[in-house]
């Protein structure tokens, strides 16, 4: 019975069946021709004794099936070598797809975090990959062995008879191998994603590991990692390596016993010189399917567990669901309601009965302590997470009512880390607009005061800002994210912390360049510094998931309450 992993990875390859058809085709004819030498070489001898006139003809009958042996081989593996890349290609592609799909929840609680992801991508689809190329041997080896068989019988039936009585006992050993190649090799996956996700980590975090001189700690981390896996791989190549002297002693025994039992029966004149050579060569030829498919079945093992790691991950469920009769962004929609929402966050519940309705071109401000919720509230409304219970409704529909695509069109998120791609800055602000329109992109970075920097850049409107941006300055990275909202041009607007993390010249531009975009935008702005909101129409000081006051700046300030002690904090 055939895996479930594995009916997975070969109905990936079914998606190829031309490439398939090929490689059937081109080894068939190869195990075919491969069988037929032994039965050739004792046509030759006989011809040699008997006819020598035919010996001519016969040789050039030995390089044309040499020549397609040599063809058909180059086929085969070149074709199922082409169709492996291409089903680890589309693994991939699907695994990337996937992950962008995760909910923020899964991929903040992932253990192993972006670096553990990236290994399942490369080094799992790796080993699909280097298990998938065995696929050919899998198919031809079994047919090369069959077609030996034939001449084998043919040759002497009664001592091929006598040699398969040793077969049984080969299967056993292969299996028993195989049982703990499957074990070691799952921990040696798991020890490789570790070890991607420190190495990962250290070049993240190097400015925080140079600063607080960790460089040592971190080396040790990823040299103990490192031995963990070189203890998991000598396991398995232990494993592995211990089947070829065993299957080599066992063939050398054999090669013995058939000389002998041949030269009794030369000796009896019941068999020729030339039945012995052919038969040898049929049996030493025996050995290359057999090898091939041990190393193919031992390498399998492998395969399943990284294809299973990999299945799984493309089963996961913590991705945001879409219901089939999701329609458009409700048009005229006057009010985004939260009703009787909860939501919970590693078994701690964030939101608790969350209530609240906020009107059409309203700015709204949530502030409060670490915790308290304020990003959650703004992330349940793009749906990165979906609430345990409750709804939240635009324009008295359910967001989940809406397509993603619809509904994300119409928020535009600035946070405090703006995230900018490894691009221009044109394409940064274009984001999702496949179509140029530099107008457009100089009229958005006017308007969030990030042209004059950027024109006095020595490409401007084409300098590659690097890694996540990282070639800007913070105020700058801001002021292109800003850009790309006011070119996105969403109704509603989420500022996360947009301007925490600025020095106070950066943030008088930023903020500038904020008011502007918030204008007759329906607004959300999670606030760490309490002075970037005194203008909002509504600000709601949350405590552990509930909000404990509400309020415009001036009425919290002459409640005396969590706020004023907040905000007073602030401007000591």
């Amino acid at each position: 019975m055939i895996p479930k992993e594995l009916k997975l990875v070969i109905k990936e390859l079914f998606t190829f069946k031309p490439y398939l058809i090929v490689v059937a085709i081109a080894g068939i004819i190869s195990a075919y021709l491969k069988g037929y030498i032994s039965y050739f070489i004792k046509e030759l001898l006989d011809a040699a004794a008997k006819q020598p006139e035919q010996l001519p003809h016969l040789m050039w009958v030995g390089i044309s099936i040499a020549l397609g042996m040599a063809v058909c081989r180059y086929f085969h593996i070149l074709t199922m070598n082409i169709a492996s890349e291409k089903v680890s290609q589309s693994l991939r592609q699907k695994l990337q797809a996937k992950f962008m799909k995760l909910n923020l929840k899964f991929h903040n609680n992932y253990a192993a975090g972006s670096g553990g992801l990236i290994s399942r991508s490369m080094n799992d689809i790796r080993i699909v990959h280097d298990g998938l190329r065995l696929f050919a041997d899998l198919f031809t080896a079994p047919l090369f062995f069959l077609f030996l068989l034939y001449r084998l019988f043919g040759l002497d039936a009664q001592m091929t008879i006598y040699i398969f009585i040793a077969a049984p006992v080969l299967a056993l050993f292969i299996s028993s191998v195989s049982k703990g190649i499957r074990k070691y090799s799952l921990s040696g996956i798991e020890q490789v994603e570790k070890m991607t996700s420190t190495l990962k980590e250290s070049l993240d975090g190097v400015r925080t590991i140079q600063a607080f001189n960790l460089e040592k700690r971190m080396e040790n981390r990823f040299k103990n990692q490192g031995h963990e896996f070189i203890y998991m791989r000598r396991k398995i190549h232990s494993l592995i390596e211990s089947m070829g002297p065993i299957t080599e002693f066992i063939a050398t025994i054999l090669i013995l016993a058939v000389i002998y039992y041949f030269s009794l029966k030369i000796a009896a004149q019941t068999s020729t010189a030339s039945a012995l050579i052919a038969f040898i060569t049929a049996l030493l030829q025996l050995n290359e399917p057999i090898k091939k498919f041990q190393e193919a079945y031992v390498r399998i093992q492998e395969t399943r567990v990284a294809a299973k790691r990999v299945f799984d991950m493309l089963e996961e469920k913590s991705d945001i669901e879409e219901l089939e009769t999701a329609s458009g962004f409700p048009e005229n929609w006057q009010t985004i309601e939260y009703k009787n929402v909860n939501f919970s966050y590693a078994n701690e519940n964030l939101i608790k009965d969350f209530n609240l309705t906020i009107q059409r071109g309203q700015a709204v401000a949530f502030v409060g302590e670490s915790g308290s919720g304020k990003s959650t509230l703004a992330n349940l409304l793009g749906r990165f997470y979906d609430p345990q219970s409750g709804s939240i409704e635009i324009g008295r529909k359910n967001i989940k009512d809406i397509k993603l695509s619809e509904l994300r069109k119409n928020i535009a998120l600035v946070s405090q880390d703006v995230f900018l791609f490894s691009d221009t800055i044109e394409n940064n602000i274009l984001a999702d607009r496949e179509v140029p329109d530099m107008p457009a992109v100089e009229k958005s970075a006017k308007a969030s005061h990030a042209h004059d920097f950027i024109m006095r850049l020595p490409l401007q409107y084409q300098t590659q800002t690097g890694e996540r941006g990282n070639l800007l300055s913070g105020g700058e990275k801001q002021r292109v994210g800003i850009a790309r909202a006011f070119l996105k041009d969403a109704p509603i607007l989420i500022l996360d912390e947009a301007t925490s993390a600025l020095d106070s010249i950066s943030e008088e531009q930023v903020q500038r360049g904020l008011e502007t975009l918030m204008k007759g935008r329906t607004t959300f702005v999670i606030a760490h510094r309490l002075s970037t909101i005194q203008n909002a129409d509504l600000i709601l000081v949350l405590n552990k998931g509930k909000i404990v006051e509400r309020g415009t700046h001036a009425e919290l300030l002459n409640k005396k309450g969590e706020y004023s002690r907040l905000f007073e904090m602030q401007m000591k």
